[in-house]
């Protein structure tokens, strides 16, 4: 993206980095200030996906003074599944044994 200065002298400015430069009609000019955000955005997503792995540390995208979230949902997580895996042991043990209900 460029701002043309002068009609009749093919001048431009980007103005992103305020170069100021003659146009060439050959050259396509590409703004990539879109896919620049969209990849800082993406760098921060992996950075916090990688900060997760630390159990003391809070999400990009939370509220304050959540430090320790992922240690609380772990805690839960394992909670969860080992209820879940006692009731499929228990029923087991109730369908091989025979006991009627």
């Amino acid at each position: 993206m460029y701002a043309i200065i002068d009609e009749e002298v093919p001048v431009a400015i980007d103005p992103y980095s305020g170069i100021v430069a003659e146009m060439d009609p050959g050259k396509v000019a590409v703004n990539l200030a879109a896919v620049v955000d969209k990849i800082d955005r993406l760098e921060d997503i992996a950075s916090d996906l990688f900060k997760s792995l630390d159990p003391m540390t809070t999400p990009l995208v939370s509220y304050p003074n959540r430090e320790g979230i992922y240690l609380n949902l772990g805690r839960v997580t394992n909670f969860v599944y080992g209820f879940m895996a006692g009731l499929l042991i228990a029923a087991l043990i109730i369908l091989a044994t025979g006991v009627e209900l």
